[in-house]
Formats: structure tokens, sequence, C-alpha cells
């Protein structure tokens, strides 16, 4: 793999986490909407993007599961 390729990947991937924030920020039909009109202009996401959005959601739930164990 290039340098080139790994750089994309990683601004890929960074595109990706910040999609999901935007959409756990506001988690509304119209924001999911929007993203995935913008995700999809060319009718295919890259999957780094993919791992992105996967990777900070799952991060997130299992922060507020952690939350929700210290409060009981």
């Amino acid at each position: 793999m290039t340098n080139d390729t790994q750089t994309q990947n990683d601004e890929d991937f960074d595109y990706g986490c910040e999609c999901a924030m935007t959409l756990l920020n506001e988690p509304t039909e119209d924001c999911l909407n929007d993203l995935i009109d913008e995700l999809d202009e060319d009718g295919m996401i890259a999957t780094e993007v993919v791992y992105g959005l996967l990777a900070t959601i799952l991060m997130s739930i299992t922060s507020e599961d952690e939350d929700d164990e210290e409060v009981q």
C-alpha cells in the first residue's frame, strides 16, 4: 500500500467518524437522510468511511454502557 493510498484511507476513516458524530449529536431522520445523500453521492461509500462510522458509534455505545454501570 502506498502512502497516498494510506492517507486517503485515513481521511475516509476520519470523515466517517465525523459523520457519525454529526448523527449522534443530532439523531433525527432528516440528519440521517442528509448524511446518506452526502455519503452516497457517487453511488458507493468507501469501506474506510463505514469503518469510521461503526467505530465511532460502537465507542459511543460502550461509553454509555460504562456510564450506566457507574450510576448503578
